[in-house]
């Protein structure tokens, strides 16, 4: 992943200040396959709630599959999640329980 382009921390600005319609505009002006603004469409995605966490949280694992240093992706992962479980949506820890450890079990 190559450094984030220069109005990369305009449009995340416009999205922590709550300014959607803005950050709409400007991911707009840029072009829909530059991977560079992907985090900062999915981040649009769950605060104007276009998005549901899960599908929030799924989207920024593929993109830490590809480089797991993806700029801004583990931050907005772990509010995905917390939105998630606030909103009492399953995480994979509770749809996906350990193995028991009773012998003959599990």
């Amino acid at each position: 992943m190559t450094a984030p382009p220069e109005n990369y921390t305009l449009i995340d600005q416009l999205l922590d200040g709550g300014d959607l319609e803005a950050a709409r505009s400007a991911l707009g002006a840029t072009a829909a396959g530059d991977e560079r603004y992907a985090v900062l469409r999915i981040k649009l995605g769950l605060y104007d709630g276009s998005l549901p966490p899960g599908a929030a949280q799924q989207r920024l694992i593929q993109l830490m599959r590809r480089d797991q240093d993806w700029p801004g992706a583990k931050a907005l992962y772990q509010q995905a999640s917390r939105a998630a479980y606030q909103g009492g949506q399953s995480s994979a820890a509770a749809s996906h329980p350990p193995p028991s450890s009773k012998p003959g079990k599990g």
